[in-house]
């Protein structure tokens, strides 16, 4: 770690006075680098001395054989993202071509020098990280980086990104920014030298060695008023006489050494030519530097004007002649403080016609150049805010969503453009305070004169508050305002109906979801994502044709390829109600790791807890919802937490963990209670009821399950009844109340989901086989679990499997009752599903079997242990037999370590013989038809 730095005596091998302690650590950092990789930042105060530490271990790094790619923050592009990675990129041409074509494009693309589907915040960072490597092969590289402060967001997460990364690799890292900016870096940790004055003795020699033709006196007095600021120090003294004056405008200073020096270069400035002045404000206002872009900006021979301001050393054009770089950071502000607005605005309209073929830069210098309200730019800045949240760049759009509206010309227009930013502020980026701020901006009552507005406003006291009445009642309004076009609803239509519907799931009340119905019967069938395909799912999932599922499949396989977030969250929670969510993971993992979508990040957190929850990865899903509450409540998205309390209360209900499951069952309902929202209430009675099964409490767990919905009812706009229902049918035939189980597993049935997903087929037929006649049950059962799919579903599949057991038990079947009881302990056990382990147990027990060591020769074979050899023995490998009983491959193993000396053998190839050696079994009971007797036959219980 670097620490403090003093400035020593006499002179360092760069030249630059007082500087040894520094010169020798930055060449201890240089070695590092170039073996094993290194990252320091320099800081302190403007001018002193940070760039000439920057230059002068470039050139000694050009010195030692390392190559120098350089970089710079500028303050008029903080607002362009991938503005400063853009500059070091574009140094690398050569290694950018050698690139495999996804990290290319992932570059080319994030900054604007291709076209092509919008790559995610880390796959930008790992293609950049992957270009330097590919620079570093032949020798070590240097990346320096000045004005960190000033660098955008996007390029200072890369510039983070890379150095946290540079181990074992042959690459530097060297930044500076200033001491007073907010210290932007400090927070990641990275090594820091501060650069501190110049005391007096290293003052006074170095105006000595570079003024030796003023008096003492002058120079003492030039020390004192520079503060030991080397920059200050050699301004003041090349613009003072022998006299003591400066320039005849008498000895003192009256401010700061950074400004004074300012006001020197910009003196400087000013004495150059006009076509000069000109082309350096180009370059100021442009940023990177680009030849090309200059050239283009200025016209044909524009360049050609720069040859006086590199003669005065205020800039200097780079080796390979592509790009012009100003000598200090003051100076490109020197040249814009001295320049009038109309010039300013010149050199803008300029600059955007060179850039026609890069809109986001474009419609940036368009809004720039243009004062008065102006509708064809307003356009044009959001035609580039689009293009931005394409990109994934939430912050970028809603700066230029922000613009545009404050060039509209009609008041609508400007409503809303700045509540479309608003909305992105708090659904993608997850800025809830700059959301409220802009919609403070926005006149009037919003519901009733804009669409967005109502949106936006509806959306922040639904997830902020929980106020599903009044963000209901401001959609509704705006909604039924709106008219009516042909064909699918248009952006600003679409995101009011995507909130009104998020309300009105929320809330779960048929006050709230029977008017949504009507308007969405307005509209013909959408995407899958859309909002009216996402309310008809709510509304009733077995209306869902296989065509919508094609379609929904469709848009799932292109989410890899797409980055904007809002696309990718709600294709998922269309998918979230019908089991497809695996196919979603990957996009929306890539929505929570690129962190420059926080409000986004929230939903996909959702999304990532509930595939786990449903692949049986418990401790994933419940760390996921932790992970959703703790974030949501920092950010002030109440709702969004309930999701996690319900998602954790499920991880405990199935894990057995009571006290957990009470807890977060108790959290939502102080909630969501006072509020109204139904639909949360509903989700932690099914937590409830899933733990009271767990724990053999049949009479509580059917009190949570008919809260949700009454027996045989499967109400519209309830998915969590449907999810429920084989918690309501078990509850009700354990409790005795097989009449009302039967009604409810007829409901789940001719509710028609079962073609939705293997989970759902799985269910339906669970019900049907638990509430069938005695003779058709073992038919039943046997249908229910040779349905393809359904290992997808660990713990559904358990269920079934200890229903069967049990159902065969209580008809005096214990052999068979055993199979399937020890089916359903070992997938309990190996999910961590303690309570439901336990039941499976107790059962077992209840035929008489008993767990047991290394079996002995000539003692009987367990159920399980029977179904295992005999799998075995026709040639199964232990994996296909752990997939065929829902085991895993090392309890196959297990079986088989205590069959083979029960059946006095030593290997796989004695089996065959020895089970034929083995009493007949008696043969199974009949195997009727499912829905046979179902509403005569009794259910044992």
């Amino acid at each position: 770690m670097w620490a403090k730095s003093g400035t020593g005596t006499g002179v360092g091998p760069a030249g630059l006075v007082g500087r040894e302690g520094e010169l020798a650590e930055l060449a201890a950092f240089l070695d590092m680098a170039g073996t094993d990789g290194a990252v320091l930042l320099l800081t302190g105060d403007p001018g002193v001395g940070k760039t000439a530490l920057l230059d002068a271990t470039a050139e000694l790094a050009v010195a030692k054989g390392v190559r120098v790619v350089r970089g710079s923050g500028v303050e008029y592009e903080t607002d362009i993202s991938f503005a400063g990675l853009h500059q070091l990129v574009g140094a690398l041409p050569d290694e950018l071509g050698r690139m495999p074509r996804s990290l290319r494009e992932a570059l080319e693309v994030a900054l604007g020098l291709g076209a092509g589907p919008a790559p995610s915040r880390i796959a930008v960072l790992n293609a950049a990280l992957a270009l330097f490597e590919e620079a570093a092969k032949e020798r070590p590289l240097l990346l320096v980086v000045d004005d960190l402060h000033v660098v955008d967001q996007a390029s200072q997460a890369a510039v983070g990104f890379v150095a946290r990364r540079l181990g074992g690799r042959r690459i530097g890292l060297l930044g500076a920014q200033r001491a007073e900016s907010g210290a932007s870096f400090r927070s990641t940790g990275l090594p820091e030298l501060e650069v501190a004055p110049l005391d007096d003795a290293d003052a006074l020699r170095l105006l000595s060695r570079r003024f030796a033709h003023l008096p003492r006196r002058v120079l003492s007095t030039v020390a004192h008023e520079a503060q030991g600021n080397p920059l200050a120090l050699l301004e003041f003294a090349g613009s003072t006489g022998v006299s003591g004056d400066r320039h005849g405008q008498g000895a003192r200073w009256a401010s700061g050494p950074g400004r004074d020096v300012r006001a020197l270069y910009g003196a400087r400035v000013g004495r150059l030519p006009g076509g000069t002045r000109e082309v350096l404000l180009l370059a100021a206002l442009e940023g990177s530097g680009d030849i090309g872009v200059l050239e283009a900006a200025g016209g044909p021979g524009s360049l050609e004007a720069l040859a006086p301001a590199e003669r005065d050393h205020l800039v200097m054009v780079t080796e390979n002649g592509r790009v012009v770089r100003f000598r200090h950071p003051l100076v490109r502000s020197a040249v814009v403080d001295g320049s009038t607005g109309e010039q300013r605005r010149g050199a803008h309209r300029r600059l955007a016609d060179a850039l026609a073929d890069r809109p986001e830069r474009r419609g940036d210098h368009l809004a720039r150049a243009t004062t008065a309200p102006d509708e064809a730019v307003a356009a044009v800045v959001e035609s580039a805010a689009r293009s931005s949240l394409r990109r994934g760049d939430a912050d970028g759009a809603i700066a230029r969503l922000r613009r545009a509206a404050e060039l509209s010309t009609d008041r609508a227009d400007r409503r809303r453009r700045l509540s479309q930013a608003a909305y992105a502020a708090a659904w993608v980026a997850g800025h809830l305070e700059v959301s409220h701020e802009i919609m403070r901006e926005v006149e009037g009552n919003p519901a009733a004169r804009s669409l967005s507005a109502a949106a936006t406003a509806g959306f922040l006291v639904l997830v902020t508050e929980g106020d599903a009445d009044t963000a209901h009642g401001l959609l509704m309004e705006a909604v039924e305002q709106a008219p009516v076009m042909p064909g699918p609803p248009r952006e600003e239509l679409e995101t009011a109906l995507f909130t009104l519907t998020l309300a009105s799931q929320y809330s779960g009340r048929p006050e709230h979801w029977q008017p949504l119905a009507d308007v969405l019967a307005r509209f013909p069938e959408a995407a899958p994502a859309a909002a009216a395909s996402l309310g008809r799912v709510h509304h009733d999932l077995g209306s869902v044709t296989d065509g919508m599922l094609r379609r929904l499949d469709e848009e799932i396989a292109r989410l890899r390829d797409q980055s904007d977030a809002d696309v990718v969250i709600r294709t998922a929670l269309t998918a979230s109600y019908l089991d497809r969510l695996p196919g979603c993971r990957e996009a929306v993992s890539r929505v929570i790791r690129d962190g420059g979508a926080v409000g986004s990040s929230m939903p996909a957190l959702m999304f990532v807890a509930l595939d786990d929850l449903y692949a049986g990865r418990w401790q994933a899903s419940a760390g996921a919802a932790d992970e959703l509450v703790a974030l949501s409540e920092e950010t002030g998205y109440h709702l969004f937490a309930q999701v996690g309390h319900y998602v954790a209360a499920m991880t405990a209900a199935q894990r057995g963990a009571l006290d957990a499951c009470r807890e977060h069952c108790e959290d939502i309902w102080a909630w969501s209670g006072p509020r109204g929202l139904r639909r949360l209430e509903n989700c932690a009675h099914q937590a409830a009821a899933r733990a009271a099964l767990g724990a053999a409490d049949f009479e509580t767990a059917f009190r949570h399950a008919t809260a949700i919905c009454a027996p045989g009812v499967l109400p519209p706009f309830n998915p969590e009844a449907v999810w429920s229902a084989p918690d309501l049918v078990e509850a009700a035939v354990r409790s005795g109340r097989h009449a009302e189980a039967r009604r409810h597993a007829d409901a789940l049935r001719d509710a028609g989901v079962a073609h939705l997903s293997s989970r759902f087929a799985l269910s339906t037929a669970t019900v049907t086989a638990m509430t069938s006649a005695a003779e058709d049950m073992v038919r039943c059962f046997e249908e229910a679990l040779g349905l393809p799919g359904v290992e997808q579903w660990p713990f559904e599949a358990g269920r079934a499997h200890l229903a069967y057991g049990e159902r065969l038990r209580r008809q005096g079947l214990n052999r068979e009752a055993r199979v399937q009881l020890a089916a359903a302990r070992g997938r309990f056990e190996e999910l961590g599903a303690l309570s439901w382990e336990a039941r499976a147990a107790a059962e077992l027990r209840a035929t008489g079997m008993t767990r047991t060591g290394r079996g002995k020769a000539g003692e009987a074979l367990t159920p399980q242990e029977l179904e295992v050899a005999r799998l075995a023995a026709t040639g199964l490998s232990n994996p296909q037999i752990a997939s065929r009983l829902f085991l895993s491959p090392r309890t196959v193993s297990s079986h088989l370590y205590r069959v083979f000396p029960k059946l006095g053998i030593t290997s796989r190839a004695g089996l065959r013989d020895a089970l034929e050696a083995l009493p007949p079994e008696p043969p199974p009971p009949g195997r009727e038809s499912c829905r046979s007797g179902l509403g005569t036959a009794p259910v044992l219980t």
